[in-house]
């Protein structure tokens, strides 16, 4: 199996859930909204898996908000400013490439959103290449969003490699589906059981980076 790892960015490279928490408190306090309104925010946003053009048509609805058009645009300028990727994550993905590994992320989202938090944060400094669904009009699990990544990388999956992310099914079956082994970052939930487990479960992405090392060693 080549070197080949893809990483998911959001609630896993970077903390996605903290940076909406913290956006929705400044759009409460912005918009003076009621006690209430920060829970049902953190909620309707169920941890990000919601399309944003639904989210924001029931949030300006319920708020009388004018557009949920402009209230998205000032999200997503917004989110990059708000996000984090702890040094150590970026350390251990240059590690992962001196060790000889092509390093790619994989995320879903608007182009403007996900590719300002990955410059922001300084991963665009340690990965070879990255797929974003907003630029290509491909979302995962479709098999062709890491065929992309791959070929950023001027690799393709025929090698294999691995999927790395946090949602069992856009992440996990999404890569086993395009013929690579997984790795499931946990946040310390359980795995849904209707589904087929990966191969391998983490809580984080340092201890992902550590098993990728790990079967490397192994070899």
């Amino acid at each position: 199996m080549q070197r080949l790892a893809l990483f998911d960015l959001d609630n896993t490279l970077v903390d996605r859930s903290e940076a909406f928490r913290r956006w929705a408190v400044e759009f409460c306090a912005d918009h003076g909204l009621p006690d209430d309104a920060l829970a049902w925010l953190i909620a309707t946003d169920q941890d990000g898996s919601v399309p944003r053009d639904w989210f924001f048509g029931e949030v300006t609805g319920r708020f009388g908000l004018a557009s949920a058009d402009t209230t998205w645009r000032q999200y997503r300028r917004r989110m990059p400013e708000l996000v984090s990727c702890p040094e150590e994550v970026r350390a251990s993905l240059t590690l992962l490439r001196d060790d000889g590994w092509t390093v790619a992320i994989v995320t879903n989202g608007q182009a403007d959103n996900q590719l300002g938090k990955i410059r922001r944060t300084g991963l665009d400094r340690c990965v070879d290449a990255w797929a974003v669904s907003g630029e290509l009009g491909i979302r995962k699990p479709a098999r062709e969003i890491f065929e992309a990544a791959a070929r950023g990388c001027g690799l393709d999956l025929l090698g294999g490699g691995w999927a790395i992310g946090d949602s069992p099914v856009l992440d996990v079956e999404g890569g086993r589906a395009a013929g690579l082994a997984t790795l499931w970052v946990s946040r310390g939930k359980d795995w849904p059981a209707e589904l087929t487990p990966p191969d391998h479960t983490v809580t984080d992405v340092l201890a992902a980076v550590q098993v990728l090392r790990d079967e490397d060693a192994g070899r």
